[in-house]
């Protein structure tokens, strides 16, 4: 039985990232079990909001086995609705399943509250609508936000298909002066390689979302572990 620790259910738009970095790094014991929102285009405020209104549907599928949590793996859909929007997807969830939810956007929530710090530079792959929106539903959240940066992916060709060399050189190209959290967004990037030597490079701890989904998921989880190569989150 391979969730002897915990199971865990995944809900996200369609990339396999999300389990790919899941399965890489979570301790043994722990599944994950994955299903899809569907999602086509750019990361608007318009095609997030359609893909939440799928959330109930897909959720109803994790009813009959019982998970520890399950998560709403995408950051900019479970905020893009503004405060208390990350609480009413976990409300549709648990609705739905039977089963504890959590969200992308509330795990980063719950990060920054563990790391004990407030003030972020932020880094995503969303038009400047959609970075304006996660911006203010962070500060109506209690960070401050000292800047947050579209890095212009979605331009490109499919948006979460970001190289690690384009991602790095990026973030060290942000003014990171006044803050005191780097914060890498979205469940569409690849970004679980390059916490630790972010966090070296720009001398200040790193949060993204896969690696604050995995960290609040195993916590909601009762599993403690403090995983190598995850930064500073990690070893809390």
């Amino acid at each position: 039985m391979y969730s002897w620790r915990a199971r865990i259910g995944v809900i996200a738009p369609l990339d396999d990232k999300v389990e790919y970095a899941f399965n890489k790094y979570a301790p043994d014991g722990v599944a994950f079990n994955s299903s899809r929102l569907a999602f086509s285009g750019n990361p608007t405020p318009e095609n997030l909001i359609r893909m939440t209104e799928l959330l109930e549907d897909t959720a109803k599928m994790y009813a009959t086995q019982p998970h520890d949590v399950i998560l709403f793996g995408c950051t900019s859909g479970s905020c893009i609705k503004g405060f208390g929007f990350d609480k009413e997807c976990i409300e549709r969830i648990e609705r739905a399943s039977g089963w504890p939810g959590l969200t992308t956007s509330t795990a980063v929530l719950e990060a920054f509250e563990a790391l004990g710090l407030k003030k972020t530079v932020v880094m995503t792959p969303y038009p400047d609508d959609t970075n304006e929106a996660e911006k203010k539903f962070m500060e109506d959240n209690g960070l401050e936000v000292t800047s947050i940066t579209g890095v212009g992916f979605n331009r490109n060709g499919p948006y979460s298909h970001a190289s690690k060399l384009h991602l790095y050189r990026n973030a060290k190209k942000l003014k990171t002066e006044g803050a005191e959290v780097f914060f890498l967004s979205c469940m569409g990037l690849a970004t679980m390689e390059l916490v630790e030597i972010l966090e070296e490079d720009l001398g200040m701890p790193v949060i993204t979302s896969h690696q604050a989904s995995l960290w609040a998921c195993l916590r909601h989880a009762g599993i403690k572990d403090k995983l190598p190569g995850l930064g500073k989150l990690f070893t809390i």
